[in-house]
């Protein structure tokens, strides 16, 4: 598969398991929000090419995510909703959008590679928006300073970003492409 076609792909699945999470959990779904996206990530990793470098990206990024999302929501930052059917301290949601996130390293934000400065304005900027984005839906709140945790949501994105961007580039890479899952009809050359 093309790259171009690769990265639109990618774009969607993950755009698709954003809205699966964040709206099953503003509607009160939150497990089958996250079990939707949590078949996005098994179609993702059955389109990818390296799955190991997926596989080890997303679980990084997932434990980072529970830290980070664990220390802001102690500190009031936000307040993700309840889920009276999930007994650990975040919803399984939050485990799979982070997840989620880690696919678009080697793919749509694959342009990123070595841009470390840039990687970290995207997240100064586009942290604090995918929030506000959740919180505006309805899946979690922000604390009571806005101001405070618009701030604290910029900081920590500005280097979550280009973290999750260097352990992108580490180990065995992906060239950014999904595997042709369907055959294609041969052209002359394949005779």
């Amino acid at each position: 598969m093309s790259p171009r076609a690769s990265k639109i792909i990618n774009i969607v699945l993950y755009q698709a398991g954003w809205f699966s999470c964040v709206l099953g959990a503003a509607w009160g779904y939150p497990i089958r929000g996250a079990l939707g996206a949590l078949l996005l990530l098994v179609l993702h990793l059955l389109l990818a090419e390296s799955r190991r470098a997926e596989l080890r990206l997303m679980f990084c990024a997932c434990l980072l995510g529970a830290v980070v999302d664990s220390a802001q929501q102690a500190l009031g930052v936000f307040m993700f909703r309840d889920d009276p059917g999930w007994s650990l301290w975040l919803p399984l949601w939050v485990f799979v959008i982070w997840m989620q996130f880690a696919t678009l390293f080697h793919y749509a934000l694959s342009w990123l590679a070595g841009h470390y400065l840039l990687g970290a304005l995207l997240g100064l900027v586009g942290g604090p928006l995918a929030y506000w984005g959740g919180v505006r839906l309805g899946a979690a709140s922000f604390g009571d300073n806005l101001p405070l945790s618009l701030s604290s949501l910029a900081l920590v994105w500005a280097l979550v970003t280009p973290l999750l961007l260097w352990l992108s580039e580490r180990g065995e890479g992906s060239e950014g492409r999904y595997r042709q899952l369907l055959p294609t009809r041969g052209g002359p050359d394949d005779l």
